[in-house]
């Protein structure tokens, strides 16, 4: 795929996400991961020797379907370009994270215990005692964690990789690892040995995306960018993941809110208690940074 092929895919892609989201469960390239992945699980050893053969089988599976999909649609001009398209908006879903983030936090303020039930799906922790600060804070941090994971880096290998023709099956690579870390990537018996393999590869290829997130979230909101920087430096290694607490400590910064897993870490300590209020003063500072992220890789795309 040439370069100018490149960004107009991306260009359909964002747009295709923006203004209709996310496609139908029976031919969304990721549910289809997630089914191979539950297959291979059931027919693999629990051992980490099992979790790389998973990690090569699922992203080798994933990055060829993708490749000859595009292949087998050249029959068209343009159809290779409609179905990259399509493929690369499933390795990312900025709608669906602020839709579920800001509906999340309106249940907050409107009815508890139905936001209790929704959180499930944006947090993975115990959410039957939260508190709404609590609850506000677990919108905010998966808001800012999951912008890296689930929308930075796969436009950010996406862009590295079209240059040399391969954006398209790196974001895939990259999705497939994702999807197995959010699977199987846990500590908890039977999925700690042959979850090994994706958690350690989603650390690994986060680990550039998380860091350039705080530069991001910082020109999103360029008044607090010097608390947005210093809260990142200075608390994001108090996260179980040498990822997560980028963002998250960045985005607690640029607010000026603390925030708290209970019982695991707490981000900006000086900050103020959250507020239900706060989550869409997230939204909007998440959508800055998401907007930027576009921008810089349709420039880098541009230039390249």
């Amino acid at each position: 795929m040439v370069i100018g092929d490149a960004l107009a895919v991306f260009l359909m892609a964002a747009a295709y996400d923006i203004l209709l989201g996310e496609p139908p469960a029976k031919i969304h390239p990721v549910v289809w991961i997630g089914k191979l992945i539950a297959l291979l699980r059931s027919r693999l050893p629990p051992t980490k020797l099992g979790g790389v053969v998973l990690a090569l089988m699922v992203i080798a599976a994933t990055v060829l379907a993708g490749h000859l999909l595009v292949r087998a649609a050249g029959f068209l001009p343009i159809l290779p370009l409609l179905v990259s398209a399509f493929l690369l908006k499933s390795t990312f879903a900025v709608r669906c994270l602020l839709q579920v983030s800001s509906d999340i936090g309106r249940m907050i303020d409107e009815d508890m215990e139905q936001a209790r039930s929704m959180l499930p799906a944006l947090v993975g922790r115990d959410t039957a005692s939260l508190s709404r600060g609590q609850a506000s804070s677990a919108v905010i941090e998966s808001l800012s964690e999951n912008y890296v994971d689930g929308i930075l880096s796969p436009i950010f290998y996406y862009a590295l990789f079209a240059p040399l023709g391969l954006g398209l099956e790196a974001a895939l690579a990259f999705k497939a690892v994702s999807t197995m870390d959010s699977m199987v990537g846990y500590k908890t018996k039977g999925l700690k040995e042959i979850g090994f393999a994706g958690a350690r590869a989603d650390d690994l290829l986060n680990f550039i995306p998380a860091r350039l997130s705080i530069f991001l979230i910082a020109l999103a909101r360029p008044f607090r960018a010097g608390a947005a920087l210093r809260a990142a430096f200075r608390y994001h290694s108090r996260t179980p993941s040498p990822n997560s607490g980028w963002p998250m400590a960045a985005c607690a910064g640029a607010l000026g809110i603390r925030l708290e897993k209970p019982g695991y870490y707490v981000l900006l300590d000086e900050g103020a208690e959250p507020q239900t209020s706060d989550v869409p003063r997230a939204v909007g500072l998440m959508q800055g940074a998401i907007a930027l992220s576009l921008a810089s890789a349709l420039l880098f795309l541009f230039w390249t």
